[in-house]
C-alpha cells in the first residue's frame, strides 16, 4: 500500500470538509436540514446497537437499565430527528434566543464579578467589565434578532470549514512532497 492509498481518508475527510463549508454558504437552510436528519439516523443506528447490546445482557446486571434506558432515548430521537427535521431546523432561532438570555445572564454575573474585584481592589479589573460589557450587549443583540445570529453563525462556520479545509489540504500537500 503506497502513501497515497494510506492518507485516502484524509484526503476524503479534507474534501468533505471543504464541500461541507461551500454547501452552508450556499444553502444554510438545506444544509441545516441534511445535518439535523443525519444526527437522527446517527442516533438510530447508535440506539439500535445499544438496545441489541443492551437485550444480550443479563437483565440482574446494572448496566442493563442503563444502556437500555440509553437505547431508548436514542431510538426515540432519533425518530424526532430525522422525521421532524424542519421543526427541529426551525427551532433554531428559538435556541438562539434562550442562549442570548443564557449571555445576558452570564454578563451579568460577569459586571458581578467585575464589582466584587473592584472591592478587593485588584489590578486590571477593567478587563472584567470590558467582557461583561461586551457579554451583555452580544447577548441582547442575539435575543433581539435570533435569525441574523443563526445566520451569521452559519455563514461564519462555512468560512471557517473552507478555510481550515483548504489549510488542511495545504499542510497534507506540504507533509506529503516534504
Amino acid at each position: 500500500m503506497n502513501k497515497f492509498q494510506r492518507c485516502l481518508a484524509i484526503i476524503a475527510f479534507i474534501f468533505f470538509e471543504v464541500y461541507a463549508g461551500v454547501r452552508l454558504l450556499t444553502a444554510p437552510a438545506d444544509f441545516s436540514n441534511s445535518v439535523v436528519v443525519t444526527f437522527g439516523v446517527v442516533l438510530l443506528i447508535v440506539g439500535a446497537i445499544s438496545l441489541y447490546w443492551a437485550l444480550s445482557m443479563k437483565a440482574q446486571l446494572l448496566p442493563y437499565k442503563l444502556v437500555l434506558t440509553a437505547a431508548i432515548l436514542d431510538l426515540i430521537l432519533g425518530v424526532l430527528f430525522a422525521a421532524f427535521s424542519q421543526k427541529v431546523v426551525g427551532a433554531f432561532p428559538t435556541f438562539a434566543k434562550i442562549y442570548g438570555v443564557i449571555m445576558v445572564i452570564m454578563g451579568l454575573s460577569k459586571l458581578r464579578d467585575y464589582i466584587t474585584l473592584q472591592v478587593w481592589g485588584l489590578p486590571r479589573k477593567f478587563l472584567w467589565l470590558i467582557g461583561a460589557i461586551l457579554t451583555i450587549a452580544l447577548g441582547v443583540a442575539i435575543f433581539m434578532n435570533p435569525f441574523t445570529a443563526v445566520e451569521a453563525a452559519w455563514t461564519w462556520t462555512g468560512y471557517f470549514l473552507v478555510f481550515t479545509g483548504a489549510l488542511d489540504l495545504l499542510v497534507f500537500i506540504l507533509s506529503f512532497f516534504l
